[in-house]
């Protein structure tokens, strides 16, 4: 395996805008998973995922994670910003790094699912992250692994403090304020049944990001005529995937390998 790090994925905030590629030997399998880190949208970092990417990368898969900036200095639309352009660079680069432009799957825990869920739910038509450097507007990816997953926003005053003020950080306002502003920020009203397979993973502990929540977004999917399955593992609190040696980790890779090889079997 081959590990290339800091690369820039942009022109602009070099110091920030930087992703970790790791290469495969070998084994390669022509496809491609971009992790983002949670950390409730001000906090994490790509380093993070190294250890799953380690895995994966071992399986024959590109793994790529990528930094972004932070709330509460930086909003949401600058999240969505970061992740667009940075999906969008590996996937100009996917020859260079020996995977099919087509098989890419994105992966997030807790904030980072909710931006892997995001992207998964940002059709090429659509102006949310855009900027001048990307030339290709279909940053799609082609499946969507989202653990401990926020769906909606509106559900933030609903659940706990924790996460309300996290909303509202990198939101810079009440959804009372700009009602528009926090549906184009939650996925599951983004949906129009052209998104890409789902994989939810959530412990039945988890009191920040909730199973009901899951099921809520999975039958959203499932209405919409798409593809959504839905793990949940007894006994799981929050925040559990950054790793690859718990029973919850391994639990995961069980599922989410299974669901890779389906959703990214062709193109």
């Amino acid at each position: 395996m081959e590990r290339r790090l800091d690369i820039a994925y942009s022109s602009v905030d070099t110091d920030v805008r930087r992703i970790d590629v790791f290469l495969p030997d070998e084994k390669a399998n022509g496809r491609c998973i971009f992790f983002i880190h949670g950390g409730g949208w001000h906090a994490g970092d790509k380093e993070s995922w190294h250890s799953v990417m380690e895995h994966f990368a071992g399986l024959g898969y590109v793994c790529t994670s990528a930094e972004y900036h932070l709330a509460p200095q930086w909003r949401l639309t600058n999240q969505a910003e970061d992740l667009r352009t940075a999906m969008a660079f590996v996937k100009v680069h996917a020859a260079d790094y020996g995977f099919d432009p087509r098989r890419v799957a994105v992966w997030g825990s807790s904030a980072g699912a909710h931006l892997a869920a995001l992207l998964a739910t940002t059709q090429p038509e659509d102006e949310l992250g855009m900027t001048p450097e990307i030339a290709d507007r279909d940053t799609l990816p082609a499946a969507a692994v989202c653990l401990c997953s926020v769906f909606s926003f509106h559900d933030a005053d609903a659940t706990q403090e924790t996460l309300t003020k996290a909303v509202r950080d990198v939101m810079g306002c009440t959804e009372a304020e700009r009602p528009g502003l926090y549906r184009q920020a939650s996925p599951i009203d983004r949906l129009c049944g052209k998104e890409p397979p789902f994989l939810m993973v959530v412990g039945d502990a988890d009191d920040l990001t909730p199973v009901a929540h899951h099921e809520a977004m999975r039958d959203a999917v499932l209405a919409q005529g798409g593809s959504a399955q839905l793990i949940v593992l007894p006994g799981v609190g929050h925040g559990f995937g950054y790793g690859v040696s718990s029973d919850a980790q391994k639990q995961n890779l069980v599922h989410t390998e299974r669901f890779l090889r389906s959703a990214l079997a062709s193109p």
